[in-house]
């Protein structure tokens, strides 16, 4: 890196810095986690959409097309499918129930026990996600920097825990906001510079990849990409259907994402937020198509690993770029880390700490547990980091492991809003052996599509649950209250 590439990306940190201080709100346990209930849409749909986003994105997408092809692009149409369901149905229902946790739903509908059960997988999901984003980018900014990719995992991991801890969710969101700017600069400065520096142009950059074969699977015509055999890599009905469901687990059953529909201030703010994201995420990972399928033109060593070419290229770019990218690489990490730390310290501190019979503490003894569990959990996410590379390639992880791991919370989600039969028991018993059963699906079973790792750990919650409610239902009938939030549920769905 040039130093003008070093001034680039050591003034990002200072100014997310800055801004940390100048947020500063922890007087209050709303604030930290509510952000006072205040936010408007537009700081909601761009904080929901970098916090999902994550250097995952960054890097795998544009890996994905240099290796495979244009197989990915089946997953965009998927964020307009799944607005419909979690605009018209979840975030009306969670919206108007004014929660801070999202699984504190699970006690009114079920007991106490399932909701510390999807608590504790959320915690366990979200770390998974924080390690495996903390992987990423520190892999590739190992490959520009040359700096080994174990030091950039704590710096990276370190600064992100410390603006956490002085802010809170406002920090989170607002930072958010200037994280998503960068990282657009980032990806569309690269790829001007792609497509400028050819001779040909654009046109060119597609004849090479087109060559390349990485056209695929529209340019030859890949039969196999209407197979509906569950073994086939990606198809269009595993993109369609694995995505709809790893959506609808991120926007529906995901406590860092129904956090920010929580802080909005009215119900209309939070679907706008959510469109907002929609139109994001799309215009982001098109451009990380582009890009990948630019650096398919800009490397010619089509032997090297996607990794290597992706740090060349990035490398290579002229004018600051490369320290462009590289905060935008910073941004893309920081934001699911600061998300992802503040929404499972909202859940343990509310799911598991809170109890009827407990005094409520003083401010100052609030914040400084607030900054120990932090600390905590950002040394577990460090320890999780550093074997998280072992799972397979970043397009896989993020397919196997971080959707398919949260599925059985959109399960008991699911189970609980439209499900008459549905016992405290059951749903308990249901979600541990769907936790096992999912852990064991992601982690055991090499043979499955990517993209229905998600669909399959969710069916065999929703069953497991399903029969041990009716095996359990003699020794724990559904209680009036129970049928009564099952009710509430239809109703405001049918609203």
């Amino acid at each position: 890196m040039t130093a003008l590439d070093a001034a680039i990306v050591l003034a990002y940190l200072a100014g997310i810095a800055g801004l940390s201080i100048a947020l500063q709100r922890r007087r209050h346990t709303a604030d930290v986690f509510l952000a006072g209930r205040a936010m408007g849409w537009f700081p909601i749909g761009l904080s929901v959409m970098i916090t999902l986003f994550s250097a995952v994105n960054f890097v795998a997408f544009p890996t994905e097309v240099m290796e495979h092809g244009l197989y990915v692009l089946v997953s965009l149409p998927v964020f307009v499918l799944v607005a419909i369901p979690v605009t018209r149905v979840f975030i009306p229902f969670f919206h108007g129930m004014q929660l801070t946790s999202l699984y504190a739903y699970l006690e009114h509908r079920f007991d106490r026990r399932t909701r510390l059960l999807a608590a504790g997988l959320f915690i366990f999901w979200r770390l998974c996600w924080m390690a495996t984003a903390l992987y990423a980018s520190a892999r590739i900014l190992g490959t520009v920097t040359g700096i080994p990719y174990q030091a950039l995992i704590l710096v990276t991991g370190g600064v992100a825990a410390l603006y956490t801890a002085a802010g809170g969710i406002r920090t989170v969101m607002w930072t958010d906001v200037i994280q998503f700017a960068l990282l657009l600069t980032g990806i569309g400065g690269a790829l001007w510079i792609a497509i400028a520096t050819q001779e040909q142009g654009w046109t060119g950059l597609w004849a090479q990849a087109r060559a390349a074969g990485q056209a695929r699977p529209f340019i030859p015509f890949d039969p196999e990409f209407l197979s509906w055999r569950p073994t086939v890599r990606i198809t269009l009905w595993s993109g369609l259907i694995g995505t709809f469901v790893a959506f609808l687990t991120r926007y529906a059953a995901d406590q860092m994402v129904v956090q920010r529909y929580f802080t909005a201030q009215s119900q209309r703010a939070a679907v706008r937020g959510f469109w907002w994201n929609v139109l994001a995420a799309l215009i982001a990972l098109l451009l990380l198509t582009f890009l990948g399928l630019a650096i398919i033109g800009a490397q010619g060593d089509a032997d090297a690993p996607a990794m290597a070419r992706f740090g060349a290229f990035v490398r290579a770019l002229p004018f600051g770029l490369t320290g462009l990218v590289a905060a935008g690489l910073l941004a893309a990490t920081m934001s699911s880390v600061d998300s992802g730390l503040n929404s499972c310290l909202a859940s343990w501190m509310t799911d598991f700490e809170d109890r009827p019979t407990r005094q409520p503490a003083t401010d100052w003894r609030q914040e400084r547990r607030y900054r120990v569990l932090i600390a905590c959990l950002t040394i577990v996410t460090f320890a999780l980091a550093f074997v998280v590379g072992r799972t397979g390639d970043l397009f896989a992880i993020v397919n196997r492991v971080i959707n398919g791991v949260g599925a059985p919370l959109l399960a008991l989600i699911v189970l609980g809003m439209f499900s008459r039969g549905g016992n405290a028991r059951g749903a308990w018993i249901g979600g541990w052996i769907g936790t096992i059963a999912s852990l064991a699906i992601s982690f055991g079973w090499d043979g499955l599509a990517l993209h229905y790792y998600a669909v399959a750990n969710v069916l065999v919650t929703l069953a497991a649950c399903r029969i041990a409610s009716a095996c359990t239902a003699r020794h724990d009938p559904v209680t009036p209250a129970q049928l009564a939030w099952t009710w509430y549920a239809r109703r405001r769905v049918a609203d």
